[in-house]
C-alpha cells in the first residue's frame, strides 16, 4: 500500500477538505498525497496524525513494505541546483525508510553552497576531491582531500565553499534527512 492510500483509509468518510482544515493543510496537498503525485514532508505527515490522533508508526504501517530491501542498488541521476554546483543522492525511497540521507556534492570553482538546516540536524562532511571551506558566521575550517568534519549542530548557518582550483567532490550525510 502506498501512503496516499493509507492516509484515504485512515480518514474515512470525512470529506478531503474537512480533513485538510482539520490538519491545518492546503486541501490540493491532501489530494496529491492521496493520488500519489506527493510524498509530502515529515511536518505534513505529522499534521495528519495530529489530525487522526495517531503517531507516525501507525500512519506508515504496512506503506511500501514490501518496496523495503535490505541491499539496495542506486543508478540514480544527479539532481542539479544550478551548472555550477550539482548533488547525486545516493538512496531511494528517503523520506520513508531511511534516517540519514547520503548524497555526493560537486563544487565547481569558486562557487558555495549556504544551508540552513532545521533543529537537531546533524552533518557528516568528506571531502573525496579538491579544496573545501566549511564555515559558519563565527568559525572556517578549510578540508582536503580524506579529511572531515562531524557537524554536531547543522541547524546553524553554515557555507561549504570550494577554495581549489578545481572542482570539489564532497560525500555529506545528514541525519535526519532534509529534502
Amino acid at each position: 500500500m502506498d501512503l496516499g492510500q493509507r492516509v484515504k483509509n485512515l480518514r474515512g468518510t470525512i470529506r478531503q477538505r474537512e480533513f485538510a482544515k482539520r490538519c491545518k493543510i492546503d486541501a490540493s496537498t491532501i489530494n496529491k498525497i492521496e493520488k500519489g503525485s506527493l510524498i509530502g514532508t515529515l511536518d505534513i505527515h505529522i499534521k495528519i496524525c495530529q489530525a487522526l490522533g495517531i503517531s507516525l508508526s501507525t500512519l506508515y504501517k504496512d506503506v511500501y513494505e514490501e518496496k523495503i530491501h535490505p541491499l539496495e542498488v542506486i543508478l540514480e541521476k544527479p539532481l542539479t541546483l544550478d551548472k555550477k554546483i550539482s548533488r547525486h543522492i545516493l538512496t531511494r525511497n528517503v523520506l520513508l525508510n531511511k534516517r540519514m540521507l547520503p548524497e555526493i556534492l560537486i563544487l565547481e570553482e569558486e562557487k558555495q553552497l549556504q544551508e540552513n538546516l532545521p533543529p537537531d540536524t546533524q552533518r557528516f562532511i568528506y571531502v573525496l576531491e579538491g579544496k573545501v571551506e566549511i564555515g559558519t558566521k563565527n568559525e572556517k575550517h578549510t578540508l582536503s582531500h580524506d579529511q572531515s568534519l562531524y557537524v554536531t549542530d547543522a541547524s546553524i548557518q553554515h557555507t561549504l565553499r570550494n577554495t581549489g582550483l578545481s572542482p570539489a567532490t564532497i560525500l555529506v550525510v545528514t541525519n535526519p534527512i532534509v529534502l
